[in-house]
């Protein structure tokens, strides 16, 4: 009995959810198995996007997002992002949160982006938010 639960548990197990990361200078990163925080948090194995749109708040699964693009940044503001869910059905919203981290394996090993992501961290008092502008890194994610 104990190896047909075994078995059983094997074959109904969910596939491993692939992202590809279209970064800024052109690349293309192909992550098996995604952490996320920032905007999208994985939880309890399910990857959720936290979005705001015009007087409403709310949350996504990734599971019905077929592809995230990323619109212009703008100093100060939320990002606005493009989502296209699996019915082909496209959503402007803002992010609830201003960045992004991701951790998955490639074929090269375990990788993490951050977006955006400074590449000095330089240590300054400011009376505002920072411009961002040169520090992003992701274009877009597709999720497969």
């Amino acid at each position: 009995m104990f190896i047909l639960n075994v078995l059983l548990a094997f074959f109904l197990q969910a596939p491993a959810q692939t992202i590809i990361v279209g970064l800024v200078d052109g690349r293309q990163l192909v992550l098996e198995s995604p952490d996320f925080s920032g905007f999208i948090e994985t939880r309890a194995g399910d990857a959720v996007l936290m979005y705001r749109q015009e007087k409403f708040q709310g949350e996504m699964s990734l599971r019905s997002v077929s592809r995230i693009d990323f619109a212009d940044y703008k100093k100060s503001k939320p990002f606005p992002v493009t989502v296209t869910l699996r019915n082909g059905q496209k959503i402007e919203v803002q992010t609830r949160r201003d960045f992004i981290v991701l951790k998955g394996r490639t074929d090269l090993g375990t990788v993490t982006i951050k977006h955006p992501d400074p590449l000095s961290t330089t240590v300054k008092l400011r009376t505002r938010k920072p411009n961002r502008q040169s520090d992003l890194t992701i274009q877009f994610l597709e999720i497969r």
